[in-house]
């Protein structure tokens, strides 16, 4: 039966020692594509990481190392065989360029030039020389990287898009196979971090408010605890406020319109921190999380591994896949409608891509009239895009800046949270500049992560507002959202019908718990996920 994973036929080879290179090949094994790492005697360092499990074996190497085969050299069968290069320093990369046709993929701590090129790091330093570590952690305690691998999970992640991006560029090039050029991919693991991180310094452009680590713990910052552990209130809207406030038993809180702005909110603690806090404290969790769900208000309950394990969300979508050993993993981060997700299996030992004499040949979509040189990989590619705050904003300016047209819809009635209030001030940094004449536009949240885009307004509760942007969705190839599920549907602008008006779109949901299972209709933003 012919392989309808996305990238089915993409053979990729992985010279890397990183766990960022490892995690991307990952990505793309479980996306299709076959992967081969090349190790030496002693292995990949990650085979020496714990934890370790009875038989001595490493879980963190099971889990970045699944679904590849292994060789114990690069021979040019391998090099010239392959369509994708992983590397981790220029020697290999120099290696690897010698296949003109492949995708070289460098991710290094700080990059292949620069003062810093060729310097060690790993995921502590690229949170300290990120700026991440500065405002992670207690005040007047020592900062702390993010745990994990965040770093190498955030570089592999940029990777692997920036990867099929470029596929998609190489496949469209109007030439044979046999004369397709790839090209060389650079990836900085800090300058990745810088990004992902980019409202901080923005912020202090705008105003000098320098984002420091926090000194207490309190509501309006973080996690607060309850009767059974800890509790995430995120309000970001005035409804959203005045319902928490309500339900916690504090009506006059519920009606103070400066407490209401999220923006005003902070110069106000004296007012609301202790009084919340002692109402949450007679709560628990699930009964606090149940109660603020069914009001719609955005709350998260601080889970434990073990209470993920067995999380009613996530074992309604069968989130977690067994491999045949039985090991479970996590997984697909992204449920594609008619491409499957290969579940992790046991590293097998192949040193050939010999098996790929017959491969199928990758089908893309042709990019519209005009060449994608020099204008970035997804040049001719357009996009409708209904995100709001970070993470789909993000996502979309990511695509902007590899070259698709974004179009970002808004409308005037319910701002973006990021976008601040109509009542909120201009930043006194920017308050003698011309040009900054509307506070709405002036939001370093905002304007951190709506780069490339071109901007409009419409009103999608009018019959007319729906009926223009089905005019829209005609010229585009993607549309992308961050509502919960229900949302689209009431508008009458869900995924069968939008496929009615471009029957080839693909649309792009990015919701707090995904589209099915029972805390689909819940709403979530970052700090309660």
């Amino acid at each position: 039966m012919t392989d309808q994973s996305t990238l089915a036929g993409i053979r990729v080879l992985d010279l890397g020692d990183r766990a960022s290179t490892a995690w991307c090949g990952r990505l793309l094994a479980d996306y299709g594509a076959d992967v081969i790492g090349v190790e030496d005697e002693g292995g990949h360092p990650l085979r020496r990481e714990g934890p370790f499990d009875a038989s001595g074996s490493s879980v963190t190497a099971a889990y970045f190392l699944a679904s590849r085969g292994v060789a114990t050299s690069a021979g040019t069968g391998l090099i010239y065989g392959a369509d994708v290069i992983l590397c981790s320093d220029s020697e290999t990369m120099a290696l690897a360029r010698a296949n003109r046709r492949a995708t070289v993929v460098a991710i290094t701590p700080y990059g292949l030039s620069g003062r810093l090129a060729g310097r060690q790091g790993n995921d502590l330093t690229a949170a300290a020389a990120s700026g991440w570590a500065a405002i992670n952690g207690m005040k007047d305690q020592p900062p702390l990287k993010g745990s994990g691998y965040q770093s190498s999970f955030q570089a592999g992640t940029f990777a692997f898009g920036t990867v099929v991006s470029a596929l998609i560029e190489w496949c469209s090039q109007a030439c044979s196979e046999a004369e397709r050029e790839g090209q060389l991919i650079d990836i900085s693991e800090r300058e990745v971090l810088v990004s992902t991180g980019a409202p901080a310094p923005l912020r202090i452009q705008y105003s000098g408010f320098e984002w420091s680590r926090r000194s207490t713990i309190d509501m309006n910052e973080g996690p607060v605890p309850v009767a059974d552990g800890w509790f995430a209130l995120t309000i970001s809207r005035p409804l959203f406020w005045v319902k928490a406030m309500n339900l916690l038993g504090l009506p006059d809180l519920a009606e103070d319109q400066e407490l209401q702005q999220s923006g005003l909110r902070y110069k106000h603690k004296d007012r609301f921190v202790d009084r919340v806090g002692i109402a949450m404290r007679g709560w628990k969790r699930m009964e606090l999380f149940n109660a603020l769900g069914a009001q719609r208000v955005i709350a998260g309950p601080v889970l434990t591994m073990d209470e993920l394990a067995d999380n009613p969300q996530l074992r309604d979508r069968k989130f977690f896949r067994s491999r045949a050993d039985g090991v479970v993993f996590p997984g697909p981060f992204a449920r594609m409608s008619k491409t499957p997700f290969r579940t992790p299996e046991r590293t097998m030992a192949r040193d050939s891509f010999a098996v790929h004499a017959a491969r199928q040949s990758v089908v893309v979509r042709p990019v519209r009239a005009g060449q994608t040189e020099g204008r970035g990989p997804l040049s001719g590619i357009r996009g409708l895009v209904l995100t709001q705050a970070w993470a789909g904003t993000y996502a979309t300016q990511l695509l902007g800046m590899l070259g698709a047209d974004v179009i970002q819809l808004e409308t005037r009635g319910r701002l973006d949270s990021w976008r601040g209030s109509y009542q909120n001030p201009i930043p006194k940094n920017l308050q003698k500049v011309p040009t900054a004449r509307h506070a709405w536009n002036c939001s370093p949240l905002y304007n951190s992560v709506n780069l490339n885009k071109r901007c409009i307004t419409v009103d999608l509760a009018e019959p007319d507002g729906v009926a223009l942007f089905r005019e829209l969705v005609q010229q585009a190839d993607f549309v992308a959202e961050n509502f919960s599920p229900r949302v689209m549907g009431n508008l009458g602008i869900e995924y069968a019908s939008l496929t009615k008006v471009r029957p080839d779109l693909i649309l792009a949901s990015l919701s707090a718990y995904g589209a099915v299972g029972p805390w689909a209709n819940v709403p979530g933003i970052g700090g309660t996920i």
